[in-house]
C-alpha cells in the first residue's frame, strides 16, 4: 500500500520515537488534513514518526492489512512500541475504529474524529485509551456514531471519553489536530 511516511526533527535513527498513524477521509487525500501540516502551522511540536496510507478510489479501510503496514514500519526505522497511537476523520474515523476491532495489540491510544462503526466487536478495544472527537452540529456523521461506541466501551469497562465541539460540524478534525492538548493526550498514553 502506498503511504507518505514523516520522520520527527529529533530522529536520529537511534533513538526510538512514537508513531502516529493517520488515517485520511472521504476526500483519498493523506496530506490535505495530515495532523503535521496543523501542528506545525500552529507551531506545535510533532515528535512522531508518521504513517499516512492512501486508500484509493475503491480502497476500504477495513480491507487494508495493517499489520503488514506497521511491521514494515517498526522493523525499518527505530520506534517505540508502547507508544503507537492511531487517528483519522471521517471515513478515517471509521476506520480507526475498525482497526482497534482487528488489531488492538498494535495501539497506546486512539483518536477516532467524525467516525463510526460496529459496537459488536468493540469490546476488543477495551484496554486502550480512546478518545472520540466530534462537532455537535456534524450533518454527514451525526455525532450519535462517536458516542454509541464509547457507550459499548464503557458498558464492558473500557477506557473511553468524547469530546463535543458544540456548533462545529464535520470538520472537527481541525480544531482537534492545532490543538498542542491533543498531542501531549496522546503521548501520556502507553502501550500496557
Amino acid at each position: 500500500m502506498e503511504y507518505l511516511l514523516s520522520i520527527p526533527k529529533n530522529y536520529n535513527g537511534s533513538n526510538k520515537v512514537p508513531v502516529l498513524l493517520f488515517l485520511h477521509g472521504g476526500d483519498r487525500s493523506n496530506t490535505k488534513h495530515h495532523p503535521l501540516k496543523y501542528a506545525r502551522k500552529n507551531n506545535i511540536d510533532f515528535p512522531f514518526l508518521a504513517i499516512a496510507p492512501k486508500c484509493s478510489s475503491g480502497c476500504s479501510w477495513q480491507d487494508v492489512d495493517f499489520n503488514a503496514l506497521l511491521h514494515e514500519v517498526t522493523n525499518n526505522y527505530s520506534v517505540d512500541l508502547n507508544s503507537i497511537y492511531v487517528t483519522g476523520y471521517s471515513m478515517g474515523g471509521y476506520g480507526s475504529w475498525n482497526l482497534l476491532t482487528r488489531f488492538p495489540e498494535w495501539f497506546a491510544a486512539a483518536a477516532p474524529i467524525a467516525g463510526g462503526g460496529k459496537v459488536n466487536n468493540i469490546c476488543k478495544a477495551k484496554k486502550l485509551n480512546i478518545r472520540a472527537y466530534h462537532g455537535d452540529a456534524d450533518n454527514v456523521v451525526t455525532f450519535k456514531k462517536s458516542a454509541e461506541m464509547i457507550d459499548a466501551l464503557k458498558q464492558c469497562g473500557g477506557k473511553a471519553e468524547l469530546i463535543l465541539y458544540p456548533g462545529v460540524g464535520h470538520g472537527s478534525w481541525v480544531k482537534v489536530y492545532q490543538d498542542p492538548k491533543f498531542y501531549k493526550w496522546l503521548l501520556d498514553k502507553k502501550r500496557k
